[in-house]
């Protein structure tokens, strides 16, 4: 991640769909994997993904840059945090897990990767955490992880899914030499069906 971009996370102040703060944490706690596969899961079921940024802490409404103490900065590793999030990821998450230092702080960023091809499913439980078998997202009400609660989100999710299988789909006629079809526009339409009118009339 460039420093200017880990700057504008660190520094924009609230929390958004695709962007979730956490105090310094130690990925070496339980609940704190817990949490921070919790918010993964929910951005990978989302259009464009997300970044779950370690080191910024609430005050009121707004969320106040503090960084991270060296311990828990130096315990977020890139493999230490996909190999946990893969135990809990139905298919895999891609995932990157980068740090910077800003003004004197130390941040950690997780940033997600929209699902490849699937919704991504919880396969295992943690506690009162994590619920095996559900689907996360990001909540469009207020910045939140939770499990898809209406038909809305489920629909949003499913119709990202297909784009992303037409768009496979249309790669993979055109590796084999084959166009894809494009509906006519009206005009287009009703000039064909002229064109063919005529050829029928022997005009």
């Amino acid at each position: 991640m460039e420093q200017a971009e880990a700057e504008s996370y660190i520094t924009h102040g609230r929390e958004e769909r695709n962007l979730e703060y956490k105090e310094s944490l130690n990925w070496a706690d339980n609940a704190t994997k817990a949490k921070i596969t919790k918010a993964v899961l929910g951005m990978t079921n989302i259009r464009d993904g997300g970044v779950v940024v370690i080191g910024v802490q609430q005050q009121g409404e707004t969320f106040v840059p503090r960084g991270m103490n060296d311990t828990d900065f130096e315990s977020f590793q890139q493999d230490a945090v996909s190999d946990y999030i893969a135990e809990y990821a139905d298919p895999f998450v891609e995932l990157t897990v980068s740090r910077c230092e800003y003004n004197d702080g130390k941040y950690v960023f997780v940033q997600v990767k929209e699902f490849e091809e699937l919704p991504v499913i919880c396969k295992r439980a943690y506690q009162e955490i994590l619920r095996r078998g559900a689907i996360y997202t990001r909540s469009r009400r207020k910045p939140e992880t939770i499990q898809v609660p209406t038909q809305t989100e489920m629909r949003e999710i499913i119709e990202l899914a297909v784009d992303k299988g037409i768009r496979k789909q249309s790669e993979r006629l055109g590796r084999a030499g084959l166009q894809v079809g494009q509906a006519p526009t009206p005009e287009e339409a009703s000039r064909r069906a002229f064109d063919e009118q005529l050829e029928s009339d022997g005009l």
